[in-house]
C-alpha cells in the first residue's frame, strides 16, 4: 500500500517515534521466523503420522504399502529429519525464552523447517499415491499449504543471505 499526504495522529502511531516502523518490524522478525519454523515442523510431523496410518492400511500386491522396503526407508528418513529439526527448534525456543535468540539462528530454523515441511509433504503425498492428490485427503491440502511457508516471513533465499552474511561473506 502507498499513501500520499496522509497524516497519522500522534495517538495512532505504532511505537514511540515516527519513521521507526521498519526498525520495530525487524525487532520481532526472529520470533516470527521461529514461529513459522515451529509450524513447519509441526505440519511435517502431522503429515508423517497421517502417512504412517495410511501405509499401514493401504494394500498393494496383497500387502500393506508400508511393508515395502522403499516405504520404510522413506518414512525412516522423514522421521529422523523431523526429530533433528524438532531438537533445533527446541534449542531456539529456549534461546528465545532467555532473550538470546539471534536473527541468524531464527533464519536457520525458518529455512530448514519450511524446506523440510515441503520435502516431507511431497514424500508423504507420493506414498498416498493418487489419493494424495485428492482434496478429500488431508495430505492434499497440507501439500498445497506447505508451499507458502517458504515465502512468507522471508524467503528461503533471504534466510540464506542472513546466514551467509553472518559467516563474514
Amino acid at each position: 500500500l502507498s499513501f500520499t499526504d496522509v497524516r497519522v495522529p500522534v495517538a495512532n502511531l505504532l511505537g514511540p517515534e515516527e519513521g521507526q516502523g521498519f526498525t520495530q518490524l525487524v525487532t520481532n522478525l526472529p520470533q516470527e521466523r521461529l514461529s513459522i519454523a515451529i509450524a513447519g515442523v509441526a505440519a511435517a510431523r502431522t503429515a508423517l503420522e497421517q502417512t504412517l496410518d495410511y501405509v499401514k492400511d493401504r494394500k498393494a500386491f496383497g500387502q500393506p504399502i508400508g511393508s515395502f522396503q522403499n516405504s520404510r526407508f522413506v518414512l525412516a528418513e522423514i522421521a529422523t529429519e523431523i526429530d533433528i529439526a524438532e531438537h533445533y527448534v527446541d534449542d531456539c525456543v529456549r534461546a528465545l525464552n532467555a532473550g538470546e535468540l539471534t536473527a541468524v539462528d531464527a533464519s536457520k530454523a525458518k529455512w530448514w523447517c519450511t524446506e523440510l515441511q515441503g520435502k516431507v509433504l511431497d514424500k508423504c503425498l507420493q506414498l498416498h499415491g493418487g489419493y494424495g492428490y485428492m482434496n478429500e485427503y488431508p495430505i492434499a491440502k497440507a501439500y498445497a499449504d506447505a508451499r507458502i511457508t517458504r515465502i512468507y516471513g522471508g524467503t528461503t533465499e533471504i534466510m540464506k543471505e542472513v546466514i551467509g552474511r553472518s559467516l563474514g561473506l
